[in-house]
């Protein structure tokens, strides 16, 4: 009796569990989804809108929708041609107040301002070389990054969502979906890590066959551990000073011991990609290593998930 006792709030706590989970993840992919409707909208503004100053009449900071509460933004109001216009304004340095005079971006057809930023980005701007950390998405515009985001969480939510069924429908359909869904997931990932190999492959090529030789000077040096948990191997960078910008480059553990501050380091500049590399900087072979583990992990997957189970199933008969 105290068993099932037991049992039985344990599967309480865990459908309350999958619940909560759910709403949350329920919640960011609609608020991904708002995100990637407000890029997609600016990039409309972009293509089509023609910029107009106007002076502000009036301004509101109070939140007004969900996103206001991660940036400086204001809700000014302004008069243009004759009519009265309020528009979601952020403000990257100072605060904007009335009587001042701000460029805004004008759509004819929907008649509407928006500013030449965003919302919120998916990722700060970095001043690192691609190659380190390297993704193939950072080519990405905002709005596929958001869209992306959107798609995983999802489809995330769809497997808890028929977990939670599974619980309470003994429909082995359900199971199945879930499964071929699980299953998508683990070689869709197998297929990025492989694309993204390539694609590492096919950048750092291009860095070392189709660049420039230029001196820069080294600011600092720093090295990275690829695991918390494992400190055997590291990543090396130094930050330095090309022209009138800061970048971050990838060097080898032998420059890593040798170079001090204000030291002078040859290196590798694409004016194309705008990025560099030291001269001796050779190609970085994890994102090889990765994509063959995550291929075989699918192959262990699928034999488990569906030849293994078709097998016992047979057995059993």
């Amino acid at each position: 009796m105290a068993n099932r006792i037991l049992s039985s709030v344990r599967s309480f706590f865990r459908l309350i569990t999958l619940l909560i989970f759910a709403a949350v993840l329920g919640v960011l992919a609609w608020g991904s989804w708002q995100l990637y409707k407000n890029e997609k909208e600016l990039q409309q503004f972009i293509k089509e809108g023609h910029p107009v100053k106007v002076q502000v009449t009036a301004t509101d900071r109070q939140n007004l929708t969900w996103y206001d509460q991660f940036s400086n933004k204001v809700y000014i109001t302004f008069n243009y041609n004759n009519r009265l216009y309020t528009s979601r304004y952020v403000q990257d340095s100072g605060w904007v107040y009335v009587g001042d005079k701000v460029t805004l971006l004008y759509h004819p057809e929907l008649d509407g301002f928006r500013q030449l930023n965003r919302q919120m980005h998916f990722n700060k701007p970095s001043t690192s070389s691609r190659l380190i950390s390297f993704s193939f998405m950072g080519r990405w515009n905002e709005g596929q990054k958001w869209l992306l985001l959107t798609l995983m969480l999802t489809t995330v939510f769809t497997l808890i969502a028929l977990s939670i069924l599974a619980g309470f429908l003994q429909i082995p359909l359900l199971g199945h979906i879930g499964r071929f869904i699980v299953t998508g997931l683990v070689v869709g990932v197998a297929l990025y890590f492989t694309y993204n190999a390539w694609q590492y492959n096919q950048y750092y090529n291009k860095i070392r066959n189709n660049s420039k030789s230029e001196t820069v000077t080294v600011l600092s040096t720093n090295y990275h551990a690829r695991s918390k948990r494992n400190s055997w191997f590291y990543d090396y960078d130094a930050t330095v000073q090309f022209g009138n910008e800061q970048k971050t480059i990838p060097i080898e553990e032998e420059d890593f011991e040798k170079l001090k501050a204000n030291d002078k380091l040859e290196v590798l500049y694409n004016k194309e990609e705008n990025d560099m590399m030291s001269v001796n900087y050779s190609a970085d072979s994890t994102n090889i290593f990765v994509a063959l583990f995550m291929w075989g992990f699918a192959i262990f997957f699928i034999y488990t998930s569906f030849f293994k189970r078709k097998a016992k199933s047979a057995a059993s008969h």
